[in-house]
């Protein structure tokens, strides 16, 4: 039997669709435009799809009482990612009016071809019985969802609501100085930092730093640091956030097969080992979204150490990740792009607003 790999589980959720009278053709199912509204008279999320000759609608389905979940797994793989989705049944909205010229008539010829018609005729009989609607009740119907809706035709722009940046550190958009808008403690204590001194003692000592066994990003800025002319305590606590991110960086480098029982985050600091564990694992392991989270805690804490300037592509090559998906979890963060570099980030104050999310048609 399989065992669950990962629980994928976000905010915005994939939504499933089923089309209530027929399904899809498979050389027709890459042509349609799917968009997702929100209607806010009863608070419900409303999918449209579209195939250029008909529109369909639904509302998303949202039970408190139970989650639905999608099993994916590869032929023949013995692990499953489950990914909680949402799920919708679509109508059709008749676009055009239905020519009838006797009820009567349809009906009496709708009951001789179900009696008499070859098997393709009795299929079409009992499909067009099934569609067959009051379109006025419908128009009705459909109006009513539109009343209640706000959107942007131009760009369909959702705002980003708090929930949607749970995992990412808090932050003070309103901060009148670089050091308001992240508060080192937030991220990670003074005991923790403090439990790293004896190691940083050895790494400072060394010879060669490249010895050390630590990340590029981190050795390059340690190097940086040295460079500068800065009081002794100072360079030594940023050190520690540095030498922090290194153990951070380590871990998102671990493959989550040698995550057991008896992994050790760190092995040279408990309490650096019991806060990687309590912030970045769930259920024992790393998951998308813990992923996620690693990465902004790390982006966020060097920045803080190296007086909020510095370059992402090193960064991005040590953690494995695409530059782009790095610069993207900057932006969320509010950093903004350097004039100096391309993959360089910086902090300006005031911090830019959040980011807007864009809801893009999807082509299935």
């Amino acid at each position: 039997m399989p065992k669950i790999k990962t629980i994928t589980r976000n905010k915005n959720k994939p939504v499933l669709f089923e089309f209530q009278n027929g399904k899809i053709k498979q050389d027709n199912d890459c042509l349609l435009e799917v968009a997702l509204f929100r209607d806010k008279v009863k608070n419900k999320k409303i999918l449209g799809v579209s195939n250029g000759d008909m529109i369909y609608s639904g509302e998303v389905n949202n039970d408190d009482l139970f989650n639905n979940f999608l099993a994916i797994s590869k032929k023949g793989g013995k692990e499953i990612e489950l990914v909680e989705i949402e799920t919708t049944s679509l109508t059709p909205f008749l676009k055009q009016t239905i020519a009838v010229a006797s009820p009567v008539k349809q009906h009496a010829v709708s009951e001789l071809q179900k009696k008499f018609g070859s098997k393709k005729a009795k299929r079409y009989t009992e499909q067009h019985e099934r569609l067959a609607m009051n379109l006025e009740h419908v128009t009705g119907r459909l109006e009513k969802i539109v009343e209640g809706m706000d959107v942007d035709v131009e760009t369909n722009i959702i705002p980003e609501t708090p929930s949607d940046s749970g995992y990412r550190p808090k932050i003070n958009r309103d901060a009148s100085t670089k050091e308001g808008v992240y508060i080192l403690s937030d991220l990670v204590t003074d005991d923790i930092l403090n439990s790293l001194e004896e190691k940083l003692d050895s790494v400072l000592d060394a010879a060669d730093i490249k010895k050390c066994g630590l990340t590029s990003v981190i050795e390059n800025q340690i190097q940086s640091l040295q460079e500068q002319s800065l009081p002794e305590q100072i360079f030594k606590d940023k050190c520690k956030i540095l030498l922090c991110v290194n153990n951070l960086i380590e871990f998102m480098k671990t493959p989550t097969k040698s995550m057991t029982k008896k992994y050790m985050a760190c092995n040279y600091s408990i309490l650096m080992d019991k806060y990687i564990k309590k912030n970045f694992m769930v259920n024992s392991t790393r998951s998308l979204n813990m992923r996620d989270k690693c990465v902004c805690y790390i982006i966020v804490l060097i920045m803080i150490a190296v007086n909020y300037e510095m370059d992402l592509d090193i960064l991005a090559k040590d953690l494995k990740i695409g530059l782009n998906k790095a610069k993207e979890l900057a932006r969320h963060l509010g950093f903004s792009q350097s004039t100096k570099s391309k993959t360089g980030i910086v902090l300006k104050i005031p911090v830019p607003p959040p980011p807007t999310l864009f809801m893009k048609k999807k082509k299935n």
